[in-house]
């Protein structure tokens, strides 16, 4: 399925080594124009995480629901994002 990022950065936060690390909303052609997932992904390294938006909610009857929490998905990119930012040492990749 593709997936596609979408406007700019939610917000960035600056490296060790000067590089950043970028929030971005993530959809796909299944959920226009509600993103599905918060995509945190470093400039100067491979690293990235993605945090979807839908979470399993137990039931106090049993089963579960999945319900839409973007708030959630964002918070928890932020602190992927941060504790990321505090350890890269890489610089930012140069654009050819």
């Amino acid at each position: 399925m593709p997936e596609t990022k979408i406007g700019g950065a939610i917000a960035r936060y600056l490296t060790v080594g000067g590089a950043t690390v970028d929030l971005t909303s993530r959809l796909n052609v299944m959920t226009p124009p509600e993103p599905f997932a918060t995509l945190a992904a470093c400039s100067g390294c491979p690293a990235s995480q993605e945090f979807s938006h839908w979470r399993l909610m137990w039931q106090l009857e049993g089963g579960q629901d999945e319900e839409h929490h973007p708030a959630a998905a964002d918070k928890d990119a932020r602190a992927w994002a941060q504790a990321h930012a505090e350890i890269c040492r890489a610089m930012p990749r140069a654009i050819a």
